[in-house]
């Protein structure tokens, strides 16, 4: 028969409710390292198992909370926000499970039936939350949080977190201006993402106010099938690279300008390392600048630029929103502020 708490008791010569102080990692009960240390090794000895379903059923919770990643984790953006709230929600003695169906019924059934806490649905381009979660938000009452899906609803039941993407944006015409460069160059996708247009918009409102800068678009040629070509069938990347590389090459040969004059200023990170392998920008030493994280250092190439996203901040904040959530405290909606990385 399965041990219980008693047959723990009783080899570690303790009481039953003691056991339970310890293998419930009470704080509330003083007992002495020594009498919590025996029991933990006495409950393993005898191959005592927490019933930890019935403890989930008792207090309502079963301390799991899903994220909704709809994008592979094999792209650094939305391993590092899953990174944040796994160690947010782990300092709480919470749980993470990745969930990648949003069309998928069954996390609300799990919801519904107690096996999960809350949801956090990450957003991306213009993804939405999908009807049947913010349904379920409002009627049931579903602990939710919108990470990336933009200004919410003024009647949204449920707690946002996003980027300021126009002020990145802004925030990297301003470093390029402080440096003297005339040319701007912009390496865009053709993507039509909310995050593409706030920053497209918030760099012509910013060149405005540089009447010494001039503008150039380079677009890199992925579009939305491409992208998702890509993420299928990652080794076909390779020649997307070579094919930015040779636009910008193009594009820095027509400006007709001295390096020290032209600033390569991509929308996405991922093209920063293409862009870095343009014959022009190594050989001469051209400006880079990104208005998203990049995996190429800062430290070692000092012409080079980030306006960071917060991904491991926007994770956490989110687990620590959705723990509010489950509390019945109040919505909150954040708007996270980019982070200049320049050496």
């Amino acid at each position: 028969m399965r041990p219980t708490l008693k047959d723990v008791a009783e080899r570690a010569g303790v009481s039953v409710s003691t056991v339970s102080y310890v293998l419930n990692d009470s704080s509330k009960v003083v007992l002495s390292a020594e009498t919590r240390a025996r029991v933990r090794r006495i409950a393993k000895e005898l191959g005592y198992i927490p019933n930890s379903v019935a403890r989930s059923l008792r207090s309502r919770s079963s301390h799991i909370v899903g994220m909704l990643v709809t994008k592979p984790l094999t792209n650094p953006r939305f391993a590092a926000i899953v990174q944040g709230a796994s160690v947010a929600l782990a300092e709480k003695r919470m749980h993470l499970t990745i969930l990648s169906d949003p069309s998928s019924g069954a996390y609300l059934e799990d919801y519904r039936s107690g096996r999960l806490d809350g949801i956090v649905f990450v957003g991306h381009d213009d993804e939405a939350v999908p009807q049947a979660f913010a349904d379920a938000s409002r009627l049931e009452g579903l602990p939710l949080v919108a990470l990336d899906c933009g200004e919410p609803a003024d009647d949204a039941s449920y707690s946002t977190v996003d980027f300021d993407y126009a002020r990145g944006a802004r925030q990297m015409i301003e470093h390029v201006a402080d440096r003297g460069f005339r040319v701007v160059l912009h390496v865009q996708p053709e993507v039509a993402s909310r995050a593409n247009r706030q920053r497209e918009q918030a760099m012509l409102r910013a060149l405005a106010e540089h009447p010494s800068l001039s503008l150039g678009v380079v677009s890199t040629g992925l579009t939305s099938e491409r992208l998702r070509e890509f993420e299928a069938s990652p080794v076909r990347i390779d020649d997307h690279a070579r094919e930015v590389a040779a636009r910008v090459g193009t594009a820095i040969a027509a400006t007709h300008e001295k390096p020290e004059a032209v600033a390569v200023v991509c929308s996405w990170g991922a093209d920063v390392e293409a862009v870095m392998s343009t014959p022009q920008v190594r050989a001469d030493g051209i400006f880079v600048g990104a208005m998203a994280g990049g995996t190429p250092s800062t430290l070692i190439w000092p012409n080079l630029a980030y306006s960071r996203l917060p991904l491991e901040r926007a994770g956490a904040e989110s687990a620590r929103l959705l723990m509010q959530e489950v509390r019945g405290g109040p919505h909150e909606h954040l708007v996270l502020d980019p982070e200049l990385d320049a050496s």
